[in-house]
């Protein structure tokens, strides 16, 4: 059994364990001492109330806010309806008053020599500066120790902060959220504005590419389990093979570098399939180079394709196949969001997507 069939069977198991308590669960009218019924106030909606109506325990519905790999695509798509119906964090977290703006932004990354969050700190450096705003950058190592640390120190100075692909939980980011403005990028919070990567379209398109050439199995090289998405990722790339009827397998969790692509290769050799997806392009060119060292080649000898479209997929040789998403308009979004956020104007909307798209190079035979 695998962890992801030991996982679901765990939350199936506590799901009807679950069902058979909140079936016995009763809610008495309030009532003064004479016996008449009061009004009741509005409760507030807890995540019990969520996984009574989602028909799972407590425990499954933080999972799937917290660890979306951990549940199925179907138990957490019922979790999220059910969240919405009931309205479960629907409120906008309340930031307190500022006393006054400094003219200073925040952002905070998990790794600065990473392309992908580089990208992001000057699309955002670049937003500042035609606001008249200046930016703090701060990296967090992959830690929410460490990331919770850096926003306490640059929150002093900052009128607002962006968290990119943050590895807080969700209840340390709202709480982060009521002393400053906050905009988080690659990660959803309920109650908290955020931008996201619509990563269906990019990864639709890659496994319909790969089906129509042939390929019956995948390989999915992921990354860091701290990584909210993560989860995410490889529940659509789960998804849509599985609507193509092809076989994938899960190597993770992995660190999104040139070292952990490389240090990957080992495995992937043990059960080899025909194509191979990573995490992100860092990983992809390190198992190009581990499988060179075997004598393997893409994509003579097997197909693969990176995400994030960064300039070492341009430069790789071969050229790498990668999953794009357009980070100076992600940054810019992330950005805008913030000041407005800031001089308190309010946003119809808390969810941000960008689109992603599939962009062809040699690593497929393109």
């Amino acid at each position: 059994m695998t962890t992801e069939d030991f996982n679901q069977a765990a939350d199936r198991a506590r799901d009807v364990q679950a069902q058979g308590t909140q079936a016995q669960d009763t809610q008495a009218p309030d009532t003064h001492a004479s016996g008449t019924r009061t009004p009741a106030e509005p409760a507030k909606v807890t995540i019990r109330d969520v996984a009574k109506l989602a028909g799972v325990s407590p425990s499954t519905v933080s999972r799937a806010f917290a660890k979306p790999d951990r549940v199925s695509a179907a138990t957490t798509k019922r979790i999220f309806e059910a969240a919405d119906r009931l309205g479960y964090h629907a409120d906008p977290v309340e930031t307190v008053p500022s006393r006054g703006q400094h003219g200073l932004i925040a952002i905070i990354v998990p790794d600065i020599a990473n392309e992908f969050f580089s990208d992001i700190i000057r699309g955002v450096e670049r937003e500042c500066a035609n606001h008249g705003l200046s930016l703090i950058v701060s990296e967090s190592r992959e830690n929410a120790s460490l990331e919770r640390a850096a926003f306490d120190k640059v929150v002093a100075y900052a009128d607002g902060v962006i968290l990119t692909s943050s590895r807080m939980p969700d209840s340390m980011i709202r709480k982060c959220a009521q002393s400053r403005p906050v905009v988080v990028i690659n990660r959803a919070v309920r109650g908290v504005h955020s931008v996201l990567i619509d990563n269906a379209p990019g990864v639709q398109q890659a496994v319909d590419y790969l089906r129509a050439h042939g390929v019956d199995g995948v390989t999915y090289l992921d990354g860091p389990a701290t990584s909210w998405s993560v989860g995410v990722r490889w529940n659509t790339i789960a998804a849509a093979c599985k609507a193509q009827g092809m076989e994938v397998r899960r190597l993770w969790p992995g660190s999104p570098t040139f070292e952990g692509g490389f240090a990957f290769a080992e495995k992937y050799a043990q059960h080899p399939t025909e194509a191979v997806i990573a995490h992100n392009d860092l990983m992809a060119i390190g198992f190009m180079a581990a499988m060179r060292r075997r004598g393997k080649e893409a994509p003579r000898d097997y197909q693969i394709i990176g995400f994030d479209d960064d300039i070492v997929a341009r430069v790789s040789e071969p050229t790498l196949t990668s999953i794009r998403v357009s980070l100076p308009i992600l940054a810019s979004r992330a950005a805008r969001l913030l000041f407005a956020r800031i001089n308190g104007e309010r946003q119809d909307a808390e969810l941000f997507h960008i689109p992603s798209a599939l962009v062809l190079r040699g690593s497929t035979g393109r």
